[in-house]
């Protein structure tokens, strides 16, 4: 009995004891478990926000290339600083040019372009028309190291046109409203000569022009040339308020390859949002 006694309280005792270690060391495991969930749980929130982060990165990226593309060959977004191509587009306005309309194909009379006149001096902040130089004519900083001018005019002369710019005729100083042109020393309106842009010999029918445009032979010179072949004679709507083909001296024409997009739209202001014409 003792023996068996004895022999049952060591089975117990090692059962007992046994089973202390089973539950201690499953509940270690069990914590062990958590802190490694909760380590994964902070390593998979670490990651979720990288490549979240990591994401954005892409998309702005993409965003970035796509809009340099667009503005680069596709479109060219400018602002018309100027009351030069008054009314047609107002000074402040915004438009956009189709670049593809130049790049696949042709200029076509009337077309109201966006195209490169020259270039700012980075030295003296000199702006110059651009010449056979390629450099600014003040300091000789050459073209590529400078910036560039953009202007917008409306296509006048093509390739091989014959242009001509003639007096043809007076008209009252009442019927100008971009230019001051002011009164006679009596007090009467003063007449003020007027002229007619010839294409290849034929007068010009411009309904665009928001007054009548001067030609006095002084200020408003009177005009005979030829248009090189690759080339185009640009002048403003608003010729009495215009720096255009008239007044760039020998260097007087724009080439083909500095035609760089076709104005289509006016987006700003909202007031005189509309297709270009």
């Amino acid at each position: 009995m003792e023996d068996n006694f004895f022999e049952i309280t060591d089975k117990d005792d090692k059962n007992l004891e046994d089973t202390s270690e089973k539950e201690f060391s499953e509940d270690t495991s069990t914590v062990e478990n958590e802190e490694g969930n909760d380590k994964k749980k902070e390593g998979e929130t670490g990651n979720s926000a990288l490549s979240e982060i990591l994401d954005w990165i892409k998309v702005l990226a993409v965003a970035a290339v796509l809009a340099f593309g667009i503005n680069n060959f596709i479109i060219a977004n400018s602002t018309i600083p100027t009351g030069s191509m008054e009314n047609t587009i107002m000074p402040g306005a915004r438009v956009f040019g189709s670049r593809l309309e130049y790049t696949f194909g042709e200029v076509h009379r009337d077309d109201i372009a966006i195209f490169i006149y020259g270039y700012t001096c980075k030295n003296d902040g000199q702006m110059y028309r651009e010449n056979s130089n390629h450099a600014c004519p003040k300091c000789g900083r050459e073209d590529t190291a400078n910036s560039v001018v953009y202007y917008v005019k409306r296509v006048i002369g093509m390739p091989g046109d014959h242009i001509e710019i003639k007096q043809t005729g007076m008209a009252d100083a009442s019927e100008f409203h971009n230019i001051e042109i002011g009164v006679n020393a009596d007090g009467t309106t003063p007449q003020v000569p007027v002229g007619t842009v010839y294409v290849n010999g034929e007068a010009k029918e411009e309904v665009y022009l928001p007054e009548p445009m001067i030609v006095d032979g002084r200020q408003f010179p009177e005009v005979d040339v030829v248009v090189p072949e690759g080339h185009y004679y640009m002048l403003g709507d608003n010729r009495n308020n215009s720096m255009d083909a008239r007044f760039w001296g020998d260097y007087n024409m724009v080439a083909r390859d500095r035609m760089l997009a076709k104005v289509y739209f006016k987006y700003w202001p909202f007031s005189d949002m509309g297709f270009v014409k």
